[in-house]
């Protein structure tokens, strides 16, 4: 039971092309509405019912519409054909539970949640609408058959107003019956219903996907017997002449659910008898397949998907679209992934078609497939021939997308049929009118005309939004068109002058004829003809004009007569002075254009020849037989090479190219590009033409620059060209990046170079830097502070030794490992003791032996800790002379760190952090001043995650020191060394005085002031001491010198 509602889960979860030169004549703007209860999924399935009498109208299914008592049955809606749409109404069958007691058992029919209204069909007076999930139990004393889903359909003889049943898979046999049998032949989960179609003469075609448990199985009967057989009193009675195919243990078939789609057609060769479509799109274990069984039901061939998961043969149809009169086959998968262009799978859907061969082989390899383009689309949901929509005598196909186009609302493609089956690109694209989510196309039904135009309609259901859209076909006007123009044009002979000016000009005559066909269009019409010059040239550019107007071009208006018959048109034209364009050697386009007057024709769709073509050329002088050959050569090379993936490159290509022969027209460089690359620039080496003109286009899905060389490109022409192209994106691009290289011309004889094959190397390379830098760089420590550091604390001096990696580019490195060596293993006799490792961004380390097994306070120092600072506060003297000892793994135990990176892009940076505390005790044994700490690191690259070879693989390595400082500290002086110096102090001084004294000037006694030994005082201005005298002497010496 879970598993046969996982089928209608499959069959509800299953849900913008680029339109042809012209559409098809559906109307799109006017369309007619019906409607149904809102959650009801009206327009689940839909089919169009024209009875004997001639009325159409529209048959809708509905399986989740609720009956009076709110249990939900569903229900089927006719629906009158009115175009500004209407109500429709229920078809009335009995929706209530059955019981019946045949002798000792007793039959029960469920059809709660039988979802009425999941198929439908339509045949003469009859409507046919299945219970897929109609349930059905047998009670016998203490046995039961299980209630279990068997499916049904209801007939509606809509001129009688009669009702009938047929539930081919009830049956009377108990569960225990089964069992012993080996579930042989059980048809208790057949969903029969759930699929289904109704043939030419009235055969009665089901699918029962979960029949055989969930084999599937395919029951059909005359629709005649169904009627005649039925009998409303009981609830199992048998079906003259009814089929079923056979049960199988093959277990390619188990779970494959035959009769998830039925068609009908003609497939061998006798048209006495149908042979029968079946989708099987979990068969095989998924792959899908799809069954042509004859009457007999013997497997007439298979056809499987490509794909596991796609639900090839979730749908199937059958019509003739190439016009041979054979039965032609499509098949769709609407969950087939189609590989985009970044190598990413999308789900987008897929059809097939099938044409059928001339000789009476069966179907072998798809014919065409059409891919969807909506990513989650469901491309190809819904299948429905739509007779010959446009009455070109080749039958159309729409296609549905029930998510698809904008916002997922849903789209239908229409595709023409034609003599080689059907075009490739939609002819016309429905974009649903509704919202998102409506499911817009998951039912479809075609080929019948609904307002009698003459020309098939098409009905469209969106069971989402509870509604069902009818688009009309147009009548078709089929233009025929006929334009007349001369081969060659000589420039040379002028035999018309120009109106205003009368210069003499060459001139040639062009003859237009229009004609048209069609049925059901108006007996007068008029069509609008645009004729147009030299079309494929700008229009500044185009090299011939009409002679009256001296235009390019012109509208006429062409009224055709009561039959059609063509109407017909002359007019002059002129060719310019060869003086006024480039190109002499292209043909000269001609284009007529034939439309229908959009306000006169609204009802009507021209198709048919409604652009035509023809050219004519400009006669060269070229020699005698008016025909220039060239002979280019072309040389070239690349310098920038070898290509490095993830970085920058710019290659320098030089190109040598020549013409040896005679002129070469529109001569080209044409240099098509790798993915990846990317045109810059080009210069030439001929005077005052050093910037080349080029352009880019795509060929072939390739983008290519063509740069211009000259028209022409004279004979024995020598240019040298240099076109700079930058080079990214090389992941995928292989060893090489290829560039293909040829001079081109306009010529017809011998017009290209031969193509030079360059082709650059691509190399990896990633260029890694290992620095180490210490922090501090340097430590001054006291001799002092040596003593009073007995064991290791919070004051003891830390220092932080970092190693840092860059990856410089321009390649990622994988597998890079990086080894750091450290003095000491935090023994007691070390100078170092490791408090931790700090690996940053991704890297991951491991040291050996473990870092701090004292479990100490690893704090990092700061700066303004950075030198050691001893407990007494006195200033310290420079450091001592002396040589420096040095501490590292050679001559210490050493601690290794092993740190490994899996993968470093460009410009990522990658570290580790040693945080290391000193032992002074260690330090004060060294007989030194000066000591240096040394660590080591190195680091390599295993690989380049590329398929290309690698240029190299980074490895180096780098030396981290750290200073330490002894500072020589000023001790205590004793207090007896101090008086001791300062008695010899006193003593030193005595001795002086006493010295000083021994040797002063003797005097002899009192003198007069002139003798011979007095000395005269210094007077003011002297050389002497200025010292004042006492006044009296001055005195006297004046009383003397009066005397």
């Amino acid at each position: 039971m879970a598993q046969g509602l996982c089928l209608l889960c499959a069959l509800w979860l299953l849900g913008p092309a680029v339109p042809a030169a012209w559409a098809l004549n559906l109307d799109a703007a006017r369309l007619t509405f019906y409607s149904g209860p809102n959650g009801s999924h009206f327009g689940f399935s839909v089919d169009i019912h024209k009875d004997s009498l001639g009325s159409v109208a529209v048959v809708v299914g509905a399986p989740r519409t609720r009956a009076r008592g709110q249990e939900e049955t569903g229900a089927v809606f006719l629906c009158p054909w009115s175009a500004a749409g209407g109500s429709c109404s229920p078809l009335v069958f009995d929706l209530q539970d059955e019981t019946r007691n045949a002798s000792s058992q007793t039959f029960q029919v469920f059809k709660e949640k039988q979802g009425l209204g999941a198929s439908v069909a339509s045949w003469n007076d009859t409507i046919v609408a299945c219970a897929p999930w109609q349930h059905w139990n047998v009670l016998e004393k203490t046995q039961e058959a299980e209630k279990t889903p068997v499916g049904g359909c209801f007939l509606a003889q809509l001129r009688s107003s009669g009702r009938k049943e047929y539930s081919p898979c009830r049956a009377n046999t108990m569960s225990r019956v089964y069992k012993d049998r080996h579930f042989s032949e059980d048809k208790r989960y057949c969903e029969a219903g759930f699929s289904s179609v109704v043939t030419q003469d009235g055969e009665l075609v089901l699918g029962a996907p979960g029949g055989y448990f969930f084999l599937g199985l395919l029951a059909r009967a005359r629709i005649a017997d169904i009627v005649s057989s039925y009998r409303p009193a009981t609830l199992l009675w048998n079906v003259p002449r009814q089929r079923f195919t056979f049960d199988s243990s093959d277990p390619e078939l188990y779970d494959s659910y035959r009769g998830y789609a039925v068609a009908a057609g003609e497939f061998n060769g006798d048209p006495r008898t149908p042979e029968y479509v079946v989708g099987a799109p979990t068969w095989s274990w998924t792959l899908g397949a799809v069954e042509i069984l004859d009457s007999h039901h013997q497997m007439l061939c298979r056809l499987h998907g490509e794909q596991m998961a796609s639900y090839f043969g979730h749908s199937v149809a059958v019509t003739d679209v190439n016009g041979d009169g054979r039965h032609d086959l499509l098949v769709g998968a609407p969950l087939f992934m189609d590989s985009w262009a970044d190598r990413k799978l999308a789900e987008v859907g897929r059809v097939y078609l099938f044409l059928q061969p001339p000789t009476p082989h069966m179907l072998g390899t798809p014919s065409l497939l059409l891919t969807g383009t909506q990513l989650y689309g469901r491309f190809g949901s819904a299948i429905a021939p739509l007779g010959d929509l446009n009455l070109d005598g080749y039958n159309d196909v729409a296609v549905a997308a029930p998510y698809g186009g904008s916002r997922g609302r849903g789209q239908v493609l229409l595709f023409l049929g034609q003599s080689e089956g059907l075009g490739a690109r939609p002819s016309q694209v429905l974009d649903s009118p509704l919202h998102a989510g409506s499911g817009f196309g998951f039912s479809l039904r075609g080929a019948k005309d609904i307002d009698d135009n003459g020309y098939p309609d098409l009905v469209v259901g969106a069971y989402g939004a509870g509604k069902v859209v009818v688009y009309r076909a147009q009548p078709v006007v089929m233009a025929t068109v006929q334009l007349l123009v001369k081969d060659a044009l000589n420039p040379a002979e002028k035999r018309c002058t120009l109106p205003q000016s009368s210069t003499p000009v060459s001139c040639f005559s062009i003859q237009m004829c229009v004609g048209a066909t069609g049925h059901n269009i108006p007996q007068k019409l008029r069509l609008n003809a645009e004729l147009q010059l030299d079309r494929q040239k700008p229009r500044q550019g185009r090299r011939a004009l009409l002679l009256d107007s001296q235009q390019a071009g012109t509208t006429l208006s062409l009224d055709l007569g009561g039959r059609h018959s063509p109407v017909c048109h002359r007019a002059t034209a002129f060719l310019r002075d060869e003086a006024e364009f480039r190109d002499k050697l292209s043909p000269i386009v001609l284009s007529l254009n034939v439309s229908l007057p959009p306000m006169e024709a609204p009802d009507l769709v021209l198709h048919g020849d409604t652009h035509v073509q023809e050219q004519t050329r400009i006669i060269l002088d070229c020699g005698e037989d008016d025909l220039c050959v060239p002979l280019l050569r072309l040389n070239a090379s690349a310098a920038g090479a070898p290509l490095l993936i993830g970085a920058e490159n710019l290659l320098e290509v030089r190109v040598a190219a020549a013409n040896e022969g005679e002129g070469a027209y529109e001569a080209e460089l044409a240099v098509q590009l790798p993915p990846g690359a990317h045109y810059v620039r080009a210069l030439s080496d001929v005077p005052g033409l050093e910037r080349l003109i080029c352009n880019q286009k795509k060929e072939n899905e390739s983008r290519v620059v063509l740069c211009e060389l000259g028209n022409p490109m004279g004979k024995d022409t020598r240019i040298g060209i240099t076109m700079w192209v930058s080079v990214g994106d090389l992941e995928q691009a292989g060893q090489v990046m290829s560039f293909q290289l040829q001079v081109r011309s306009k010529n017809s004889q011998n017009p290209n170079s031969q193509a030079v094959l360059l082709q650059v190397p691509v190399r990896a390379e990633a260029r890694v830097e290992l620095r180490g830098s210490s922090f501090p760089a340097s430590l001054v420590v006291s001799a002092e502070g040596d003593k009073e550091q007995s064991g290791l604390d919070s004051s003891a001096p830390r220092v932080e030794h970092t190693y840092e990696l860059h990856n410089k580019g321009p390649g990622t490195v994988h597998g890079l490992r990086l080894d750091v060596h450290l003095p000491g293993q935090s023994q007691a006799s070390d100078l170092l003791y490791i408090l931790d490792v700090q690996p940053q961004r991704g890297l991951q380390c491991f040291p050996e032996p473990s870092p701090n097994p004292l479990k100490l306070n690893g704090r990092p120092p700061s700066a303004s800790t950075a030198q050691f600072q001893s407990h007494h506060q006195r200033e310290r003297r420079q450091a001592g002379p002396g040589q420096s000892v040095l501490v590292s793994c050679d001559s210490a135990p050493c601690t290794v760190v092993q740190c490994e990176l899996q993968e470093m892009v460009r410009g990522q940076r990658a570290m580790v952090t040693v945080l290391v505390m000193l032992r002074l005790q260690g330090l004060r044994q060294g007989p030194l001043e000066q000591t240096v700490l040394q660590s080591r690191a190195w680091f390599n690259v295993s690989s380049l995650p590329y398929a290309v070879p690698a240029l190299s693989l980074a490895s180096g390595e780098a030396v981290v020191q750290t200073q330490l400082l002894r500072a020589l500290e000023e001790r205590a002086v004793p207090f007896w060394w101090v008086l001791v110096g300062a008695l010899g102090g006193l003593l030193l001084l005595t001795l002086l005085v006493l010295a000083m004294w021994k040797v002063r000037p003797r005097r002899a006694g009192p003198a007069s002031p002139w003798g011979p030994r007095a000395t005269r005082p210094c007077l003011p201005g002297g050389s002497g001491p200025n010292l004042p005298r006492p006044r009296a002497s001055l005195d006297v010496s004046r009383t003397n010198v009066k005397a």
